[in-house]
């Protein structure tokens, strides 16, 4: 399932609030999504966004905010991506 979850238990977050919005324009598919999650715990805890895709699907933007804080990025080569994603690992 789609989610935030806590990656000490994989018990997901609960979802408090969404907007989402799609655009199709002939064969792609845009999608924005506005996602508001609560946190029960007294402290902070960190998560782990899952957002399962077929393998022709891609991710060109991504952007997530918290205390404050915001984490985005925007993908500009599919090849260079994946290059960097192999070197992470």
């Amino acid at each position: 399932m789609p989610g935030l979850y806590c990656p000490t238990s994989w018990t997901p977050l609960p979802l408090t609030d969404s907007c989402v919005r799609a655009y199709a324009k002939g064969p792609c598919l845009s999608l924005r999504a506005r996602l508001t999650y609560h946190n029960p715990q007294p402290q902070p805890v960190e998560g782990v966004f899952v957002y399962p895709l077929a393998e022709a699907e891609v991710v060109s933007g991504f952007e997530a905010e918290a205390a404050g804080r915001r984490v985005s990025f925007q993908l500009h080569s599919r090849r260079r991506s994946q290059a960097a994603c192999c070197r992470a690992l």
